[in-house]
């Protein structure tokens, strides 16, 4: 038996099968060796980067997770890839008419698809099983690979934020059932 019995979304992108699970306090150490691989390019675009500085503290950040999924105030998944955990994706700040996406992925499987198909599943969820009005996706101005995605999964532009950061916003065209 598969040690991910709870797959959300899975899909295949050239040679790499992905998956989107929940997360779980025993892949930390595998996703810490992803951020530490990943350091210098994540600490430029992600200020939480730096100070996930050890396993426990990963460990710490799970358990934040699964906390705010039991409160209702944010989605997280661990990215999959070929059965390693490569990145995570969220859905944060959440409220009744809305969430943020975020994300990251090991510099390994950038360029491939997997981000902007990952996004893809986050939209469907958000907006027909959590019925959200729309979903708002901050960038770092010079990250234009998250921008990108951004673009292809249709958010659009809205300018700058408080924090420096680009703002895009999609809205759920279908509306409230």
């Amino acid at each position: 038996m598969s040690k991910y019995p709870f797959v959300l979304h899975k899909f295949v992108t050239g040679k790499h099968d992905v998956k989107l699970v929940l997360p779980e306090t025993w892949q930390a150490k595998d996703l810490f060796d992803q951020l530490q691989k990943n350091l210098f390019e994540f600490s430029k675009w992600l200020v939480w980067a730096d100070k996930i500085d050890s396993i426990q503290k990963e460990v710490d950040s799970i358990k934040q997770f699964q906390q705010k999924m039991v409160d209702g105030t944010a989605f997280n998944l661990v990215i999959l890839v070929d059965e390693i955990p490569a990145g995570m994706i969220d859905l944060h700040d959440l409220n009744p008419e809305s969430g943020e996406v975020g994300y990251w992925l090991s510099n390994n499987f950038q360029h491939l698809g997997i981000m902007t198909e990952s996004v893809e599943f986050l939209k469907k969820y958000a907006f027909e099983q959590l019925k959200l009005d729309y979903l708002v996706l901050r960038t770092h101005p010079k990250n234009f690979a998250s921008q990108n995605v951004a673009n292809r999964s249709g958010f659009k532009y809205q300018g700058i934020d408080d924090n420096g950061h680009k703002k895009f916003v999609l809205r759920n065209n279908v509306g409230r059932q």
